[in-house]
Order: C-alpha cells, then structure tokens, then sequence
C-alpha cells in the first residue's frame, strides 16, 4: 500500500501489510520478493494532487510488473477498466491501456480483467448509491440513462482465483469481466433503494450542464477532481463483451439483484 492509514480494514486478515512507494524501485522489489504472484489493484481516476493519471496509473503498473518480472513471479493480474485504450482521448482511459500495453509485454501468465462498477460490501460505488437513493433528491445526469454491467464483487475474487491458478507459460489473458446484467444507473439505484425501504426521487441534470461544470471546474479548480475526464468515464457508456470471460471461467456470473442482498446482508 502507499499509505498504512488506508490499512484499517486489512488488519484483521492473515496479511502481512507493507507500505511502499511506486517511485522507489527498491522498496517495490522488496514487496514483491519470495512472491508467486503479483494481483495489481492500485488505481486512480482522482489521483492526488500533484499526481497526473499516468503516474497514478502507467507508472505504478510500470514499477510492479518490472519488480515481478525481476523476481521471478510466474502470475500476474491486474484490474483495467472497460474502454482502456492508449490511443483514447479519454486521460483514464488512455494511462489505463497504457497499463495494458506492458502488461502484454512481460511473460506473465494471469489476465487483465477490465472490470466495470463493483457491487459488494464496503465498495464506494454502492455507499455512493445508498447515499443517492438515501437522499431527498438524486440529481442525475440525463436522469440516470446511461448504461451499466456492474458485476459481483465475489465474481472479481472469484475471476482472479481463477487467473491466479492458470498454467505457467501461457500468455496474460485480457477479458471484460463484466455482469450478466445491462441496466441504467436509474433502475439500479431503485433496486438499491427497495432494500432501503426509499424510492428515490430523480432529479435529472442535462448533460450538457453536467459536461460544462465538469470543463468548468476542471479548468478553474483542478483539485476539486471535477474534470472533462471524469465526466466522461462516469457518463459515458462504456459496455464489455462478456463472452469471452464467461466462456472461460468456470462459474456462473452473480445476477444483479443477488449481488445487492449479498451486499446489503453482509452490511447488515
């Protein structure tokens, strides 16, 4: 981890916790030194000022996968993001293929999941949905019509287990690990809010409104992290083909409307 006071809720797994820094190779190697295998979960579409997206996350994937690469670590998997592309015009996009691309480049066998919005306990996707479907209004750009494939997050563990069990020797497998489910942000925040006991009150933002506040703020106050790039990852529909994966990974994918109860039973 970049910082221990982030750990709190590894503390009670058998884990032990090492505190690095992505610019100084030698504690990276020290990480990942006697490791099998390396699963890449660092990431930022909001890096922290005054770090730029390809730092947050090219660079960091840069350093990790040339530590493994040095120690000899057979496994690797990393977490990309629907729409991953060097060559986008998108800033998390483009330092996401980035990314990729030396991923594809090293030995490893494993995969890169390009994976959507998460559904599971403690994920800041669904606290931001209870908050939306909690609140008197839930403004919306475009009232919530852009669609998503939000997966379960026992499928993402479940998906990297697999990666992690691969042969060694075989090339990084690239898959959309996407849900079974396309839905709009609107109908799943009524599905959030029937297990609250609300019904959400919409509120819908034009988007072009929502684009010019995001240009706005992006240019006249960068460290709000309010931006055209964000605008674009969060509002833009950005839809994997999940043929592949299910066609490759031996279990069934968790409808949309289990993975909430999981995730609201496991809150409690």
């Amino acid at each position: 981890m970049r910082s221990l006071d982030r750990s709190h809720d590894l503390r009670p797994l058998d884990a032990e916790v090492v505190e690095i820094r992505y610019g100084d190779p030698a504690s990276v190697r020290r990480c990942v030194e006697g490791a099998d295998a390396v699963v890449h979960l660092a990431g930022a579409l909001l890096p922290r000022s005054p770090e730029t997206l390809i730092e947050a996350n090219t660079d960091t994937t840069r350093a990790v996968a040339d530590a493994a690469e040095a120690a000899g670590v057979k496994h690797f998997v990393y977490l990309s993001f629907p729409g991953a592309d060097p060559a986008s015009r998108n800033g998390y996009l483009r330092s996401k293929g980035f990314a990729e691309e030396i991923l594809r480049q090293k030995r490893f066998a494993g995969a890169i999941f390009r994976v959507p919005m998460i559904l599971g306990p403690g994920c800041p996707s669904l606290h931001k949905l209870r908050r939306l479907a909690g609140a008197p209004l839930a403004p919306l750009v475009s009232g919530g019509s852009v669609r998503l494939q939000p997966i379960a997050l026992a499928d993402v563990l479940a998906g990297i287990a697999w990666a992690l069990a691969l042969p060694p020797g075989q090339p990084l497998r690239v898959l959309d690990l996407v849900g079974p489910e396309t839905l709009s942000y609107a109908e799943l925040l009524r599905r959030v809010g029937q297990r609250m006991g609300r019904r959400p009150r919409i509120f819908p933002v034009p988007r072009a409104a929502g684009w010019l506040s995001a240009a706005l703020t992006g240019l006249l106050a960068p460290s709000l992290g309010w931006n055209r790039s964000v605008f674009e990852v969060l509002f833009k529909e950005h839809l994997g083909d999940s043929l592949a994966a299910r066609a490759s990974l031996p279990f069934p994918f968790t409808p949309v409307n289990e993975a909430l109860d999981q995730a609201f039973s496991a809150a409690g």
